[in-house]
């Protein structure tokens, strides 16, 4: 009896010093889950900030070879080359614009897709433009990195 007592209680010190498998395992996991969630922030941060520096490059490798936009009117425009060219021919305008945001929800499924709704306002200050948006990107990752492959723009009507 005596032995079985010590044995457990080594089995028990053990236990708490090293941790047991499982829970080693869940730690990794939400490690897992929080690098995936830190790179999908990362990267609508990246959509954004692409745009609102102009940056073609960086603009273009955020952007998923199947991307669909659904405009603030309904359109809806299919396609890498017909999402990106816009956007690219409207960074070439000689005015400043921007568009601050706040993302306002964020899901994360699996470390494969993720959504993430921004309260946006593009703003054109030598044409007085302030349009007040509701975003949905919605971003899917592949080969190791995140990518948007919808966007949907909403007018916020005051």
């Amino acid at each position: 009896m005596r032995r079985w007592g010590y044995a457990a209680l080594g089995t028990t010190l053990v236990a708490a010093v090293l941790g047991t498998p499982a829970a080693a395992a869940t730690d990794a996991a939400g490690d897992g889950q929080r690098q995936c969630r830190q790179a999908f922030d990362h990267a609508v941060w990246e959509d954004m900030d692409s745009y609102n520096k102009r940056d073609a490059a960086r603009y273009r490798a955020i952007i998923h070879r199947d991307m669909v936009t659904v405009g603030r009117r309904g359109q809806v425009i299919i396609g890498y080359d017909a999402n990106v060219d816009p956007v690219l021919e409207q960074f070439k305008v000689p005015y400043e614009f921007s568009m601050p945001w706040t993302v306002t929800h964020t899901v994360v499924e699996d470390c494969k897709m993720g959504y993430a709704i921004l309260d946006a306002h593009y703003l054109e200050p030598s044409h007085g433009v302030d349009r007040h948006f509701t975003i949905s990107l919605t971003l899917v990752r592949e080969h190791g990195r995140w990518q948007v492959v919808k966007d949907t723009v909403t007018d916020v009507v005051s």
